[in-house]
């Protein structure tokens, strides 16, 4: 049985030690509320958990929050910035209350997510983001700041999010529960797109997170179907059968003005949940992860400014059949625009932000200046600190309104996709001599078009790494296949295979450099054949 404080006892039996006011979720969620919460760890549990990485293990903890307390908790590590063994920066942390002792909850929540807030966006971006979704009826995580201690020790701030699994789903949606889907890592049907009939092949990229879950994807297959063949019709009534439509358009803008370029509705197929509705049988897309806004030039390349037009919500990357069909029919597009036009001028106005940016960093200045990791995010080392990082922000959020206002106003034809950028001196990245690169490559599994491959990272400070294919189409040759910018990288998904193909790969890290991406010595080579047509 868990143990809690005597003034508030949760357990799988229900409710003991009634109080007159019980603490609810609401109040660990308050807004302008900086909550204290503390863990302990013993000596043992905590090299455990860092001999681990990168995979990230729960170990038995205690978790406490003002008077209530609780013994024997599940605590990891938590997301891919956190799981190099060797970084020096912040470590996330996700507490599971009943990993250990089965029914424990707290509050009616089952996990609590601590974000260490050092990506892009830093501490500032996911709480404007997502007050921004639920103020427009979408679903989303709630979120404040909170005081970290560590065994007594004061580890920082962090980001307190709600945490998007079975107790966000009874919380969010009232009623019969239906299917719920994680999306972390790209894969087949990733882009909300169809990719054949074959159920093991959706469970590559879609993780259940409800019981209903496991035996739904039939009707994840027919989301996608719908949404192809409303593309191919031009016909917007398989969308609205399948999709809270309005919600998605909303949901598109928000993440454009916001400049949340690692979503499906960006440059990259992930960081999403999918739950389908019971009552009305359409789909919820709900973001998360969203602590990558506000920031233009994403890793030296990515243009989230100049590359993703408001009146053409279409950005680089690969095609996404749900953003082809929103702008090829005319009243869809035309009911994008007219949204994103009203959420522009409520929730983006540079004023409103800047506002909001200055209130967030009031809440939190003091414990800032105490918090015992460098004040500038991972992504952008040339941070001078917290006042240096929100002008940036401030920068961003003022160019982004008066761009998108100019592109709405006068949206023109559609345009080309903007190559990115790259500085005339610059070279293409290839593997060369930087030390501490990537091995241990091997192929996790594989199917008929479909490769995952998966490697050890030992780099520090590199800007991301590259995947390398070869085959016979390129005469056994290795090209540039996959690029996967960001730190701590160790995955990747080639859905661009035939059937029946033999295959090799290795994958290298790249550093910034005054000429460009400089690259560090390969990873061994591994090679496949991927199965033919009509083999299970």
């Amino acid at each position: 049985m868990n143990h809690w404080s005597p003034t508030l006892l949760f357990t799988s039996f229900g409710l003991a030690g009634l109080q007159a006011a019980e603490p609810s979720a609401d109040e660990f969620y308050l807004r302008d509320t900086v909550q204290t919460i503390r863990l302990t760890i013993s000596k043992g549990n905590l090299q455990k958990m860092h001999d681990s990485l990168p995979e990230r293990i729960y170990v038995p903890g205690n978790f406490r929050w003002g008077d209530v307390k609780l013994k024997n908790v599940g605590i990891r590590y938590k997301g891919n910035s956190s799981s190099r063994p060797e970084q020096r920066h912040k470590r996330s942390f996700l507490i599971k209350v009943n990993e250990f002792e089965k029914g424990t909850r707290f509050l009616g929540l089952r996990r609590i997510a601590l974000d260490n807030g050092v990506q892009f966006g830093s501490l500032f971006s996911e709480p404007v983001i997502t007050d921004i979704l639920r103020a427009e009826g979408i679903p989303a995580s709630r979120y404040n700041y909170a005081r970290v201690f560590l065994n007594d020790k004061f580890i920082g701030v962090y980001g307190n999010v709600e945490r998007i699994d079975e107790s966000f789903v009874a919380t969010h949606f009232p009623g019969k529960k239906g299917p719920l889907y994680k999306v972390h890592m790209p894969g087949p049907g990733a882009m909300l797109n169809y990719a054949g009939d074959d159920v093991n092949e959706y469970k590559k990229a879609f993780e259940p997170k409800t019981n209903a879950a496991d035996k739904k994807y039939d009707e994840l297959i027919e989301l996608f179907r719908d949404i192809e063949l409303g593309l191919k019709t031009r016909d917007a009534a398989p969308l609205e059968q399948q999709l809270r439509m309005d919600e998605f358009l909303k949901t598109t803008a928000i993440m454009l003005f916001a400049g949340c370029f690692d979503q499906l509705t960006g440059w990259n197929p992930h960081n999403y949940y999918l739950y389908r509705h019971q009552g009305t049988g359409r789909w919820s897309y709900i973001p998360w992860d969203l602590d990558v806004g506000f920031a233009d030039r994403a890793f030296g390349r990515l243009p989230v400014l100049e590359g993703w037009n408001a009146a053409w919500p279409v950005p680089g990357g690969p095609p996404k059949p749900i953003l082809e069909a929103i702008v090829t029919q005319p009243e869809l597009l035309k009911r994008y625009r007219a949204i994103a036009d009203g959420i522009l001028e409520k929730h983006f106005k540079p004023k409103k932000l800047h506002r909001q940016f200055d209130e967030l960093h009031a809440l939190i200045r003091d414990d800032l200046a105490k918090d015992p990791f460098p004040s500038r995010r991972i992504t952008n080392p040339n941070d001078k600190g917290y006042e240096d990082i929100l002008n940036k922000l401030k920068q961003f959020t003022t160019k982004r309104y008066q761009l998108a206002r100019r592109q709405l106003d006068q949206p023109g034809k559609r345009p080309k996709p903007h190559p990115g950028y790259r500085p005339k001196n610059q070279r293409e990245p290839a593997p060369g001599n930087a030390p501490n690169g990537p091995t241990g490559l091997k192929v996790v599994s594989a199917s008929h078009n479909t490769i995952r491959l998966q490697w050890n990272d030992n780099a520090e400070n590199e800007a991301g790494h590259v995947v390398q294919r070869a085959s016979r189409e390129s005469n056994w040759k290795f090209r540039n296949h996959i690029p996967r910018p960001g730190r701590s990288e160790t995955e990747a998904v080639d859905d661009r295979g035939e059937p029946g193909q033999k295959y090799r790969y290795r994958v290298y890290a790249v550093f910034q450099s005054p000429r460009g991406m400089a690259g560090s010595k390969p990873s061994n080579e591994v090679e496949i054949t991927t199965k033919k047509k009509g083999d299970q």
